[in-house]
């Protein structure tokens, strides 16, 4: 007879896990706002669904997760650093971009490193022969 248990959530999965699904729903909110532009729409709706993709990977505790959380990271980095000219802002309030852009991508990184770290851990499977 074999028991199988779920692995038990850390509180850094449980966190990261709800950090990223507050991204989610902020995500598809600005997608579904009517005055966004259409490209802007677009990328939101693909940063939430990568968001989406974080929070059910860090939740299960799923091996990829680390891989949609980078994945995050280079998306929102991205669109953030594109908004300048996507929105035709002035040259002045263009500063913070790629400040923002580069928080944005340290913030998945890090997040991802500690979900590779603990799929990692969690993938090592001790089986006894009988």
């Amino acid at each position: 007879m074999t028991v199988t248990t779920s692995p038990r959530r850390s509180i850094g999965r449980i966190v990261i896990a709800l950090l990223f699904a507050l991204l989610t729903v902020n995500a598809f909110m600005e997608a579904f706002e009517p005055e966004v532009p259409p490209t802007l729409r677009a990328l939101q709706a693909l940063v939430g669904v990568l968001a989406l993709a974080t929070t059910w990977g860090a939740w299960s505790g799923a091996r990829w997760s680390y891989a949609a959380a980078t994945a995050y990271g280079f998306a929102a980095g991205g669109m953030v650093a594109s908004l300048g000219p996507m929105l035709d802002m002035p040259l002045e309030e263009r500063d913070g971009l790629w400040i923002g852009a580069a928080v944005i991508l340290v913030f998945s990184l890090a997040c991802a490193w500690f979900l590779r770290r603990m799929t990692r851990r969690a993938s090592v499977d001790i089986t006894e022969v009988i």
